[in-house]
């Protein structure tokens, strides 16, 4: 089988985590796997993913001159279809956002099944985007969690099935040695919490940050990991609010063992996104780990709370009409927020011994493992061809 896949693969972020490893999964399996993706490929990337049976093409146009934007978009679609073609694929996987993604259906053989995965949201945000021509052009849907599938559907007058698979994220399980969950209590006011994450204005670091006169009776510390354009406003404000002896920023975070030895030190995990999250591979990073979180219930987040006690999701309290967020930011009032809420009593079931820590990381092993993931995507690629 030949499998062509369009997505963005270097980088840091879910989809090129899910990519890098569906690669994997399939070259293992005798799959013959070629990538397109739009950003140059620079010298430090050719080693990042060296898998055989995986052959990864850049499709940037070399022209940069903006009053040549049309026939760059040329160039560039034409350098995409030739590729394509003289691949010969079988299956053709587009996952992220793209017109050149929507419409290379449409010049392609009527014999290549092509199956867009969505890993955000499901929602349209606005009439130019890309996705409306994925109902018109692929042949099958698959959502990243069932909520993301309906939503889909729904949002985009989809009317054939579409099915949930989840992305691969890092399998933890495979690249470090995962803790052993030990059965403990932690006193109130005790926890030690951490966000992983993009500091975004969407992942709302900075304003969980603010939150701390909230916080600061129910949790011992408050660290903040990652990289973005908050990055700069969080460490000004711990540092003019005198806040850094118990609430610190520390930048990006390492992969594998290193990042699992530093997850593994926190008591709870937590997201306050309000963005078009699909369903965040860092909260099942948490799960893999034994550790506890609290996110809001946007995007597929809330199917990773489904038969899962050990997590809390909090309805989102903001009004999101047609993908369009109405407020960026949850307003700051002396109303304790219904995410802190959360948190609270995230602290109250840890002083409490309610959380099995065993129990989640066994959650996620059985359903989101490496093993597992690559099992249900063979079979749906493959059952499908067959």
């Amino acid at each position: 089988m030949k499998v062509l896949i369009f997505g963005t693969i270097f980088g840091y972020g879910g989809i090129q985590s899910h990519l890098r490893w569906l690669s994997k999964a399939l070259a293992e399996s005798g799959v013959e796997v070629l990538i397109l993706t739009s950003k140059p490929i620079v010298e430090k990337d050719r080693f990042s993913l060296n898998i055989d049976g995986v052959n990864i093409r850049s499709i940037d146009s070399n022209t940069s001159s903006d009053s040549q934007k049309i026939l760059r978009n040329i160039h560039k679609f034409k350098n995409i279809v030739q590729i394509s073609r003289n691949f010969h694929p079988h299956i053709y996987l587009g996952v992220g956002t793209s017109w050149y993604l929507s419409i290379l259906p449409l010049v392609l053989p009527n014999s290549v099944r092509s199956i867009f995965h969505e890993v955000m949201s499901g929602v349209s945000s606005r009439w130019r985007d890309s996705r409306w021509g994925v109902k018109w052009w692929f042949d099958e849907v698959v959502g990243q969690s069932p909520t993301v599938a309906g939503n889909f559907s729904q949002s985009f007058r989809w009317h054939k099935p579409v099915l949930a698979l989840p992305a691969i994220p890092e399998p933890l399980e495979l690249t470090a040695t995962l803790p052993k969950p030990q059965v403990k209590k932690v006193a109130f006011g005790r926890a030690k919490a951490a966000l992983f994450s993009r500091l975004a204005p969407h992942k709302q670091a900075f304003w969980l940050v603010r939150q701390w006169d909230f916080l600061k009776d129910c949790l011992s510390e408050l660290h903040i990991y990652g990289s973005g354009s908050e990055e700069a406003l969080i460490r000004n404000y711990i540092e003019a609010r005198g806040i850094g002896d118990r609430v610190k920023c520390f930048g990006r975070y390492p992969e594998g063992q290193a990042y699992v030895d530093i997850l593994s030190r926190y008591d709870v995990t937590l997201l306050p996104t309000i963005g078009a999250e699909g369903a965040p591979l860092v909260l099942l990073e948490s799960m893999a780990c034994g550790v506890p979180f609290v996110a809001y219930g946007v995007g597929g987040i809330p199917d990773y709370g489904v038969d899962n006690p050990n997590v809390i999701i909090v309805p989102p309290e903001l009004d999101l009409t047609d993908g369009l967020r109405k407020n960026t930011i949850a307003k700051e009032t002396q109303e304790i927020p219904k995410f802190i809420a959360g948190v609270r009593r995230m602290a109250q079931k840890l002083a409490l011994g309610e959380i099995d820590r065993a129990q989640l990381q066994q959650f996620y092993l059985e359903r989101y493992s490496y093993a597992t993931l690559k099992k249900v995507w063979l079979s749906y690629l493959y059952d499908r061809e067959s």
